[in-house]
């Protein structure tokens, strides 16, 4: 409990979260243990099931939610063809 009670007065201090989490993390001596790893000089990102997703995965799920509105904005759509034609050419 203290020690959410002192990262809050180090946020009120603060403008940005991170600048409170790396001050917090500098005095209390703290890691994050986040580990990043690069494959071919790509990050795939985590997924909230810590499970690992590439990039055609991430593509295809983005194609999809766009494709699943119901009312679709001129930049839904040309985010849409981007998507698709990235897609198309890997």
């Amino acid at each position: 409990m203290k020690k959410l009670f002192y990262y809050l007065i180090i946020r009120l201090t603060t403008r940005h979260a991170i600048n409170a989490s790396k001050i917090y993390e500098t005095i209390y001596h703290t890691d994050t243990n986040e580990t990043v790893v690069t494959i071919n000089g790509y990050t795939p990102t985590i997924t909230d099931h810590g499970m690992v997703r590439g990039k055609k995965q991430e593509i295809t799920d983005n194609i999809n939610y766009i494709k699943s509105k119901k009312k679709k904005t001129k930049q839904d759509k040309e985010s849409l063809y981007a998507l698709e034609m990235v897609l198309k050419n890997m």
